[in-house]
C-alpha cells in the first residue's frame, strides 16, 4: 500500500491539490463544452469563418494586451479572494450567454461582446491560479508536478468537452451548453473553498511595494530574472509559429489528405495524445530534475516535427508526427512555466506568468493570423516548413545565449535551490 505514491504524480500525494484537480476536470471540461457551442452558434448564425475566427481571437488576444496587467494583479491582491470573484464572474457570463441563447437573440455583435469580456476575464484568471499551485502543493519543488497534472487535465478537457459539447448540440440548444459550463465554475470554486487556505494569501505586499511601480519598470526586473530572460523568448516563438496549425488543420485535411471531417479528428487527436503523454511525464516529476534539459532540447523537437509534418501525405506517418509535436510543444511551454515559478520570488510569480501567458497564449491568435494570410500566398506546406525553421533558429539562439552566458545557467540554478 506505501508503494501507490510511486505511480501517482507527486503533486496529487498532498489533500488539498486532489481537492483542487477534481474541480478543475469539471471546469475545464465545461469551458471546452461551452467553447465548441459558441463557435457552433455563431457559425451557425453568420455562417461566416471570419466571424468564427474573430470569436476565437477575441477568447485569447487580451492574454497578449493584459498579460503583464494581469499578473500585477496576481501579484497585488489576495489571490484566494479574486480567483474566486473572477470564477464568479466568468460563471455569470455564461449564463448571460445561455439567457441570450434561449431569447432567441440573433444579434452577432451581442455574442461577441460577451465573448470579448470572457476573453479579458480569462486573462486574469490564468496568472491568478496559477500563482496558487506553491500555496496548495505546499512545495516549492511540487510546482512542476502540479503544472504537469494541470496540463493534463486541460488535455483531457481537450478530448472529452468538444466530444461532449456535439452530442449535447444534437438534443439541446447552445444555451444549455451555456448553462452547463455556468454550473461547471460550482466545481471549481467549492473546491477553492473546500482546500481551506490560509486567509493570507495575499502576496508580501511590503516586499512587493518596494519594487519600482510602472509597466516598464516592472518588465525591466523581470528580464533580470535568467529563467524571463533567456527562456520566454522561445514560448513566443512557439505560440507564435507553432500552434497555427491548429486552425489550417481543415485546409491542410483538404489540401494534403482526403478532406474528411474524420480525418481532421484522428490528426487533433493524436496531437492531444501527445500532448497527455508529455504532460503525463511532467506530472510525475518531483522537482525540477531535468526541465532545464528540457526546455532547450524540445523546441528543436516542435520545429523538426512541424517541418516534417508539413511533407508527410500519409496518415499514419503524420499521426505520429502530431503526437510528436503535441508532446514537444506541451514540453517546451510548461516546463518552461515550471521553472518560472520555481525561480523567481513569490511576490514576483504573478507577473512572471503573466508574462508567460503573453509568451504563449497571447501571441497564438497574432501567429494564425499570420500563418493563415502567409499560407494564402506561398502554400501550406512552405508556411509550416517556414515557421518550423523558425522554430527551430530560435531554440538554437537560445541554447547559445544560455551556453555563452554560463552566470546566468547558474544563477537560475540558484534560484531553484532556494
Amino acid at each position: 500500500m506505501a508503494d501507490w505514491h510511486l505511480w501517482v504524480p507527486p503533486a496529487l500525494t498532498k489533500r488539498r491539490f486532489r481537492i483542487y484537480t477534481v474541480g478543475h476536470v469539471i471546469s475545464v471540461t465545461g469551458g471546452w463544452v461551452q467553447q465548441v457551442a459558441l463557435a457552433w452558434l455563431v457559425f451557425r448564425l453568420t455562417n461566416s469563418i471570419f466571424l468564427l475566427g474573430l470569436t476565437g481571437f477575441l477568447l485569447n488576444i487580451f492574454y497578449l494586451l493584459l498579460g503583464p496587467v494581469s499578473g500585477l494583479a496576481a501579484d497585488r491582491l489576495p489571490r484566494l479572494p479574486a480567483l474566486i470573484v473572477i470564477d464568479l464572474v466568468l460563471a455569470t457570463l455564461s449564463i448571460w450567454l445561455a439567457l441570450m441563447g434561449l431569447a432567441g437573440v440573433t444579434n452577432i455583435n451581442a455574442y461577441l461582446a460577451v465573448a470579448t469580456l470572457i476573453g479579458i476575464a480569462s486573462a486574469f484568471e490564468m496568472p491568478m491560479r496559477q500563482t496558487l499551485f506553491k500555496d496548495i502543493v505546499e512545495d516549492r519543488a511540487l510546482v512542476t508536478s502540479a503544472i504537469g497534472v494541470s496540463a493534463m487535465v486541460f488535455n483531457v478537457g481537450r478530448m472529452v468537452g468538444p466530444a461532449l459539447a456535439g452530442v449535447l448540440l444534437v438534443y439541446l440548444s447552445e444555451a444549455w451548453c451555456f448553462v452547463i459550463n455556468a454550473c461547471s465554475f460550482a466545481a471549481i470554486i467549492g473546491a477553492l473553498l473546500a482546500m481551506r487556505l490560509p486567509r493570507a494569501l495575499a502576496p508580501a505586499a511590503s516586499a512587493a511595494g518596494t519594487r519600482p511601480e510602472g509597466l516598464w519598470a516592472n518588465l525591466a526586473l523581470l528580464m533580470a530574472f535568467p529563467a524571463v530572460r533567456y527562456l520566454l523568448p522561445t514560448v513566443a516563438a512557439i505560440g507564435l509559429l507553432a500552434t497555427p496549425y491548429v486552425p489550417l488543420m481543415p485546409s491542410i485535411v483538404a489540401h494534403f489528405f482526403d478532406g474528411r471531417s474524420s480525418t481532421v479528428g484522428l490528426l487533433m487527436s493524436a496531437a492531444g495524445f501527445g500532448a497527455l503523454t508529455s504532460a503525463t511525464y511532467l506530472s510525475l516529476q518531483p522537482g525540477y530534475g531535468r526541465q532545464i534539459r528540457l526546455v532547450t532540447v524540445a523546441p528543436l523537437a516542435v520545429g523538426c516535427a512541424l517541418g516534417a509534418f508539413a511533407w508527410s501525405r500519409t496518415l499514419p506517418l503524420s499521426m505520429l508526427l502530431l503526437a510528436a509535436l503535441g508532446a514537444s510543444v506541451l514540453v517546451s511551454v510548461n516546463a518552461t512555466n515550471a521553472l518560472l515559478q520555481q525561480s523567481v520570488p513569490d511576490e514576483w510569480r504573478g507577473r512572471a506568468i503573466g508574462l508567460y501567458s503573453m509568451s504563449f497564449a497571447g501571441t497564438a491568435p497574432i501567429g494564425n493570423i499570420l500563418a493563415g494570410t502567409l499560407a494564402e500566398r506561398i502554400g501550406l506546406a512552405a508556411t509550416l516548413t517556414l515557421n518550423g525553421a523558425l522554430i527551430i533558429a530560435a531554440g538554437v539562439f537560445a541554447r547559445r545565449r544560455l551556453h555563452n552566458h554560463p552566470e546566468a545557467l547558474r544563477g537560475l540554478m540558484r534560484s531553484l535551490s532556494r
